[in-house]
């Protein structure tokens, strides 16, 4: 089925009421009619944004994720290879932190992130695996500067950067109120996990 876009009156509404459904029930448990009356909207509109549970689920995180992207932006990986790396890691951290501080958008998208996914990949699947290969991107060019370990293989330390960030991530998204996790701190844990 073609790519759909949410647009017109009724898409913040519905772009909330969808991640409030998924949040809430999991991707098993969630109900387009919840989703519709939740959102305000006539089924026949709801058809126009998504054809199924799975495709709403796709087109909200594309929608998300190019809000996000709107807002900001990581540096290209090989701009890591010049300079001071871990002044840059931890400024990109910084500014990470920055738009989850103030993006509703990147909350909503945080709310459905991990979620245990649908039958087979999702979107979400494709936002996670972007990210790895940004960061495996920004430990070769690490590793190309000196800042980096050039042991164990590059494929082993993006595995654990992921993992390393993706676990902070996902605590502090458990967390009841906002958790500032401070972006030297972590930097630190990279640093260690990672430096040469």
């Amino acid at each position: 089925m073609a790519s759909r876009d949410l647009a017109g009156p009724h898409r913040r509404a519905l772009l909330e009421a969808t991640v409030d459904e998924f949040a809430a029930a999991g991707y098993q448990g969630a109900s387009l009619n919840r989703i519709i009356r939740a959102a305000g909207i006539s089924k026949s509109s709801f058809y126009h944004a998504a054809g199924s549970k799975a495709e709403l689920l796709d087109v909200v995180v594309r929608a998300l994720v190019d809000e996000i992207r709107a807002q900001w932006s990581p540096p290209p990986a090989e701009s890591f290879a010049d300079g001071d790396f871990w002044q840059q890691v931890q400024d990109v951290l910084e500014g990470f932190a920055g738009l989850v501080a103030g993006s509703r958008e990147a909350a909503l998208l945080g709310r459905i992130l991990y979620l245990p996914a649908a039958e087979g990949d999702d979107a979400r699947s494709a936002v996670l695996d972007d990210v790895g290969r940004w960061i495996a991107a920004v430990i070769a060019a690490g590793r190309r500067a000196g800042a980096v370990e050039d042991r164990p293989d590059p494929a082993v330390q993006a595995a654990a950067a992921m993992g390393l960030l993706r676990g902070l991530d996902e605590w502090a998204l458990a967390q009841a109120g906002p958790v500032p996790l401070d972006a030297a701190e972590v930097a630190r844990l990279l640093r260690r996990l990672l430096g040469a």
